[in-house]
């Protein structure tokens, strides 16, 4: 592709390790090379992780009436692997929590909440861009963005710094952080310098999504080290049950088609066959059927995904 021999491309590669743009190392006896800071940032986050499994958190264990006392107020009954999820996030301070839709992460995460602010600890609450706004509304607290929680400042080059790193730790005994399957690896190793020895970091997210938009797969990548605490939960709970969107997700995840042909519930397929049809029933949905259907405010309440700017089904022209 770049039209040249494997002498070049070598003396170039050792250049560029020589400047620190670069760097080589070894995995498994074969030679890797990575951009420096990627690396160094991967590196950084493995050995943060490392102290955080010596220096446990202090604090009394989970007691299971502490939980019961949780079901009755909440009038819920946790599963067993919702009650392993809260016991060990108390008990050993760090936690990956991961499961598909309609499993019940969020009722767990309540639960996790509540024990924690009973002894007394100053939680924070955090999430990728987009995704803390809803973490707001599914806990009724308040949850920042991971560049607002770290007070994020832009350098000349336009590249964040943070004013919370491991000289000036955010003040936190616990921080939970949703939707961890969207944090590139630069953010988390990030987050994880602004925590100080002693908090409790619970992770929470979904394996089977898209990883970043940055470079690394995270979530993915804590999970295959085994190296933490990890507790799945698989069971789609009976009232997710009734959600089309719900069990569609976890047909694809297991390779099956997802059912397009139901029009009674929350899914709904429609085919059309140009850009120009597409567009216009979108501009329908939005403008005129759904709120008739549901009440809902055309701008406020109805959000479009599209997959790029451009055409005539790109966001440019369906804003238009």
């Amino acid at each position: 592709m770049l039209d040249t021999d494997s002498d070049e491309i070598e003396k170039a590669i050792d250049a560029l390790i020589e400047q620190h743009k670069l760097e080589s190392f070894f995995m498994d006896s074969k030679e890797f090379v990575a951009l420096f800071k990627i690396y160094s940032d991967e590196f950084s986050a493995s050995e943060r992780i490392k102290v955080f499994l010596k220096f446990p958190p202090a604090g009394k264990p989970t007691l299971l009436q502490d939980i019961e006392n949780i079901e009755r107020e909440e009038c819920i009954v946790y599963d067993e692997k919702q009650k392993e999820a809260i016991v060990k996030a108390i008990d050993e301070g760090i936690l990956i929590l991961t499961g598909g839709p309609g499993t019940g992460k969020t009722t767990t995460l309540n639960g996790i909440l509540k024990l924690f602010e009973r002894d007394g600890l100053d939680v924070a609450l955090t999430a990728p861009t987009g995704a803390a706004k809803r973490m707001s509304e599914i806990t009724g607290r308040e949850a920042k963005t991971i560049h607002r929680l770290l007070e994020v400042e832009w350098d000349k080059n336009d590249n964040p710094q943070f004013k919370h790193n491991m000289q000036d730790p955010l003040k936190a005994d616990a921080v939970i952080v949703d939707e961890l399957s969207m944090v590139d690896v630069t953010l988390f190793s990030s987050l994880l310098n602004a925590l100080p020895l002693g908090c409790r970091l619970i992770m929470v997210g979904d394996s089977d999504q898209l990883p970043a938009v940055g470079a690394g797969n995270v979530l993915h990548d804590l999970i295959d080290s085994e190296t933490l605490p990890v507790v799945e939960l698989k069971k789609v709970f009976r009232q997710a049950m009734k959600s089309r969107i719900v069990t569609n997700a976890h047909d694809i995840v297991e390779g099956k088609m997802p059912d397009l042909e139901t029009k009674d519930n929350d899914f709904f397929f429609m085919k059309r066959h140009s850009d120009l049809a597409v567009s216009n029933t979108i501009t329908e949905l939005c403008s005129q059927r759904l709120p008739k259907a549901y009440g809902f405010d055309a701008i406020n309440d109805i959000q479009v995904l599209c997959p790029s700017r451009k055409g005539e089904c790109g966001s440019i022209n369906l804003n238009k």
